[in-house]
């Protein structure tokens, strides 16, 4: 049996083509391991992808699909699979990801609670489509969801309880991901200029930030940390195999990591080793980050940090149990700094109790702090945030749901159907390539406010700080959507068609 991975388009990001997707790259890590023939089409990027889609399921003679998918990516995830139905009617089709292992969490929650709602609707529109649903760790799941006589429409390996739920000890031992499955080279991510590539050395973020997905599944909730041994072995083999000494480390927060200080030495070393300098890039949080974390970072080869420091207001830090008061992620990004770490702030707005005073304190906040770099975001309501999940319907509006902070700072949002709209959360890609936007809005701020202040804000700090907008990538065509062990008839055809 041979099986098809599939790796939709993420309509929007910017550019596709920064970071591969490893979840997938680990379970076809693990069905080579089993000599479970594999190929992986990946679609970041490509703007006809659909057409692409077409060519791959024509030309092989796998009969089973996997895809992953994260929200954003569920309307093309729909688009494929339907692809997959009219050319294959009797091939099947395997969902597995973040979308559907953060719908599944809802759904669980709503079942505890006793009330059905959007969650249970969004599985369903997920059960009409494909023929399995894999939530959380797929590694092994794959295995069970290959088994067409016995499987079950849902495969939920998001507990702890389930043997298919991955231990520290498994994670450990796991495969790398199979890089060499897609084409590494149309990659094109560089830190300090130096070509770059990325991993994830952990599992798991504990916190209970109400935007942030995942607060109530393990799969993302539960801490499962890696080896240091393991970790330098993933490193080693990206610097010998795929020749890349610049690696952007993907973890939630490194220093959840109560042993990141030796990682961070052993990573010294093993550059030392190898006679080469690192340059590294990773994500921190800010109540937990320490001088001698920021000095090891730096000796490591990290240069920059990114952490979610989200808003300058001390109201909105609290609404959010984002567990970090504004004092402590002015000392993070002080510590960075005097340790010659660039700053990334990540911030958001349109959070419970969001208003232009409370935008206005996050402006303030980051032009005191200088980063190097920043975001601003709109926040999106997902299923597995609990802004999603802990949201009960409008008592006078239709198809409004409204999540209520401890201090009774409320937000709102209206009901999306997942499988057909893009929630834009930044910029103004939605409105320049004609797709849907939905957005969640506050007592005071409308959605039009949101928008409006998110672009005056970010225009206004992007001006004083000296950091212009990054335009958008162009897409890619066919020849950089295929996977390198796809059969060279496949590849013909698709770059000629």
């Amino acid at each position: 049996m041979k099986i098809g991975l599939i790796i939709p388009p993420s309509l929007i990001l910017s550019d596709e083509r920064f970071f591969m997707h490893l979840g997938i790259l680990k379970v076809a890590a693990v069905l080579e391991k089993a000599g479970v023939p594999v190929e992986v089409l990946d679609l970041s990027g490509v703007q006809n992808y659909k057409k692409v889609a077409e060519v791959y399921v024509s030309g092989t003679d796998a009969n089973t699909f996997g895809i992953t998918a994260t929200s954003p990516q569920m309307p093309a995830s729909v688009e494929i699979a339907e692809v997959v139905r009219r050319i294959r009617p009797q091939g099947r089709v395997i969902l597995g990801g973040p979308h559907v292992t953060l719908v599944q969490a809802a759904v669980r929650g709503e079942l505890r609670r006793g009330t059905p709602g959007r969650a249970g609707r969004a599985r369903a529109q997920l059960e009409e489509i494909f023929d399995t649903l894999v939530a959380g760790d797929g590694e092994e799941s794959i295995f069970l969801a290959l088994e067409e006589d016995s499987v079950s429409k849902v495969i939920d390996a998001d507990d702890p309880k389930s043997p298919l739920f991955l231990t520290q000890k498994k994670l450990t031992e796991m495969p790398f991901p199979a890089r060499h499955l897609v084409d590494v080279k149309s990659y094109h991510y560089a830190i300090d200029g130096i070509p770059a590539i990325s991993m994830i050395a952990q599992l798991g973020c504990p916190f209970q930030c109400g935007f942030c997905g995942g607060r109530e599944s393990p799969f993302l909730r539960r801490p499962r940390i890696r080896s240091t041994e393991s970790v330098i072995a993933e490193m080693r083999e990206i610097y010998t195999r795929f020749g890349f000494r610049a690696i952007m480390f993907y973890d939630d927060e490194l220093n959840v990591n109560k042993e990141m200080v030796p990682l961070m030495k052993a990573i010294a070393q093993l550059g030392k080793e190898l006679g080469i300098e690192w340059r590294l890039r990773g994500f921190a949080k800010a109540e937990l980050f320490t001088n001698e974390q920021a000095d090891t970072m730096r000796e490591a080869g990290f240069r920059e940090l990114l952490t979610g420091f989200e808003s300058g207001s001390p109201r909105i830090l609290k609404n959010i149990r984002k567990n970090a008061t504004q004092e402590e992620n002015t000392r993070c990004v002080e510590i960075a700094h005097a340790c010659g770490l660039r700053v990334k702030a990540l911030m958001s707005i349109g959070h419970p109790g969001e208003s232009e005073e409370t935008i206005k304190e996050t402006r303030d906040w980051v032009l005191a702090m200088r980063p190097e770099s920043f975001d601003l975001t709109r926040i999106t309501v997902y299923p597995g945030t609990p802004y999603f999940d802990h949201a009960v319907p409008h008592k006078s509006e239709k198809g409004v749901w409204t999540y209520t902070a401890k201090n009774g700072d409320r937000l709102h949002s209206r009901e999306v159907n997942f499988l057909k709209d893009f929630l834009y959360y930044k910029g103004d890609r939605g409105d320049r390539l004609g797709l849907n936007k939905f957005f969640a809005f506050t007592d005071e701020l409308s959605v039009d406010d949101l928008a409006s202040l998110r672009k005056e804000i970010e225009d206004e700090l992007r001006e004083k700080l000296g950091q212009p907008y990054q335009t958008d990538a162009p897409a890619i065509q066919y020849e950089h959507s295929m996977g390198q062990g796809l059969p060279e008839h496949i590849l013909r055809q698709a770059q000629t068609d």
